[in-house]
């Protein structure tokens, strides 16, 4: 934790020299417990190319006569190209998604599959109270195209209800188009440290449990107008998420140096988690294994502090009411309960979510209590609640082995699939 949260590491900035730096660090502990390495060329470290560039205005997403404007009528929260178009479809139950289409997704919790929707150039969605709120605060950090080289450029748009009910009246085939004016583009790299326990059962070594977080923070940055951090501008992550970067460190350690579990054990620290997830992407998009050899997924995120909501000494679980994941872990001295601040909507806001859109039982492990020091310079080591981090992590040793050497499929409940 000194290390990854101190000035030395200037917040481990998103696709930044010192995201690599903290890779690196994170690859070299995996190499002394003796894991496989998954990055480039035999190591631990793997290189993710990123194009990038900044808009000089909101884009506009035009149909049937129709120009919506991000900000406005629309929220974009993801944009791979400068230009996007393709045939309007609107997705329904057993019919193939078209290669190129804008698929318009339903309203509703009756939402398909994410590998239902892969070839799909543009998602439409009807907008959720946490966008609404984010298109109404205004801009906010500017909007960047981005994309990962050699994958295809999708875009995501939120809409909002009107908007949402112009596009649903439109026959299939309309054409949408998705249009901005970029700013000069640039080839940036960010980094993810991965590594492999190998199962010891030839019945089980093809079955994955993932131990994920991610090492990237906000960097180095002017703090916000009128903050009390007054000259400090190193944003140092010390809970978000140095803390659950720590975590998967330690259970790394403690299960590589006992005895190997039946399954397989990923490890996995993601990069640019803090600007819309390329490292996840990148793994989602060339996994290390089929995704669908992994049993679960807990990434870790924010545990370096206790959240008065719940018991002292205690993590709680994003969807823990999505699967029986939790309630298992739980049952086997896992201390950990049920999300306390279901109004925030954090199992859609970690790299867990990718995953989870892409049918693997992925969810994410946090104390987060909604402090103060959230994405601000405060974020230091000297905030850090080391008893209740120690013993968090200790609880969840047995209980991760547990699920490691079992036969035990975590399913989603009926209704709670993402």
């Amino acid at each position: 934790m000194e290390f990854l949260a101190s000035d030395a590491l200037n917040g481990r900035g998103s696709a930044t020299r010192d995201e690599w730096i903290a890779a690196t660090y994170i690859g070299s502990q995996m190499r002394r417990w003796g894991l496989e390495p998954l990055g480039d060329d035999g190591g631990y470290v793997q290189d993710v190319r990123l194009e990038r560039s900044e808009v000089a205005a909101p884009p506009v997403v035009s149909f049937g006569g129709l120009r919506l404007t991000h900000g406005k009528e629309i929220w974009i929260g993801r944009l791979g190209a400068a230009g996007l178009s393709g045939p309007l479809q609107k997705y329904r139950p057993g019919v193939t998604v078209a290669k190129g289409v804008a698929l318009l997704l339903p309203e509703g919790a009756a939402q398909p599959a994410a590998a239902e929707t892969q070839a799909a150039a543009i998602l439409l969605l009807a907008e959720t109270e946490q966008a609404r709120t984010r298109r109404l605060a205004g801009p906010g950090r500017p909007l960047s195209i981005q994309h990962i080289v050699g994958t295809p450029s999708r875009a995501s748009i939120a809409l909002d209800k009107d908007s949402y009910a112009a596009v649903a009246a439109l026959p299939d085939g309309t054409t949408v188009t998705v249009e901005a004016d970029p700013k000069a583009a640039s080839i940036g790299h960010t980094w993810n440290a991965i590594g492999r326990l190998r199962g010891r059962s030839a019945a089980h070594v093809d079955e994955v449990i993932l131990l994920t977080a991610h090492l990237d923070h906000l960097g180095n940055r002017p703090p916000a107008t009128g903050s009390a951090e007054g000259a400090d501008t190193i944003f140092n992550g010390a809970d978000d998420d140095a803390s659950g970067s720590v975590a998967v460190l330690e259970l790394a350690e403690a299960i590589a140096t006992g005895k190997r579990p039946r399954r397989t054990i990923i490890f996995a620290w993601f990069g640019s988690e803090e600007s819309g997830g390329a490292g996840a992407s990148h793994f989602i998009d060339a996994p290390p294994v089929p995704l669908e050899n992994i049993v679960a997924n807990l990434e870790f995120e924010m545990i370096g502090r206790a959240d008065k909501a719940v018991p002292a000494h205690t993590l709680w679980l994003t969807g823990f009411e999505r699967s029986n994941l939790g309630p298992a872990l739980a049952q086997r001295g896992a201390k950990i309960v049920g999300d306390p601040h279901p109004e925030q909507n954090f199992f859609t806001r970690s790299d867990n979510i990718q995953l989870a859109r892409r049918g693997v039982i992925a969810q994410t492990v946090s104390s987060f209590g909604l402090h103060t020091d959230y994405h601000r310079p405060s974020d230091e080591v000297k905030t850090i609640d080391f008893p209740h981090m120690t013993d968090s992590i200790r609880s969840m040793v047995s209980p991760v082995l547990w699920l490691a050497n079992s036969n035990f499929k975590p399913e989603w409940l009926p209704g709670k699939k993402p």
